[in-house]
């Protein structure tokens, strides 16, 4: 694991799919890290929205999911789904919120393929039964 500024960086391999996660629960990125690690991707993280945005204009690397939170300091994550859904191809984006479906399906009509509710941050993560669920819901599963 590589670690510079705000964002992270495991490696296994460079012919594996890479993944974008954006939120500001580094607990979060940390649980779904790890699994999409097992699973064989290559995973970059970022702690808020500027974090991300730089990642994504700096590297400029070929992304095949982004999970993005919705509410993150410094850039939204609206702005940052609207960002990566004007240029997409075959990256599917996946909007988080632990608040009201509302926001999740606004975040839809911005350009996300799903909205999926994340659990409140005093409640525990299984986060291989939540990357299952989001897998199913954009046809990896």
């Amino acid at each position: 694991m590589v670690r510079s500024g705000h964002e992270t960086l495991r490696k296994d391999s460079v012919s594996q799919s890479l993944v974008l996660i954006a939120d500001d629960d580094p607990d979060f990125i940390a649980a779904l890290t790890k699994i999409l690690v097992d699973r064989g991707y290559l995973v970059l993280g970022a702690r808020d929205g500027r974090a991300a945005t730089e990642l994504l204009t700096r590297h400029r690397l070929d992304f095949s999911l982004a999970i993005i939170d919705v509410f993150m300091p410094l850039v939204s994550g609206m702005d940052l789904i609207k960002m990566l859904a004007s240029n997409k191809g075959n990256l599917k984006i996946i909007a988080v919120s632990a608040g009201r479906q509302k926001v999740l399906d606004a975040a839809i009509s911005l350009g996300a393929d799903a909205g999926i509710k994340k659990p409140l941050p005093n409640m525990s993560l299984d986060a291989k039964l939540w990357l299952d669920e989001v897998f199913l819901q954009i046809g990896l599963g």
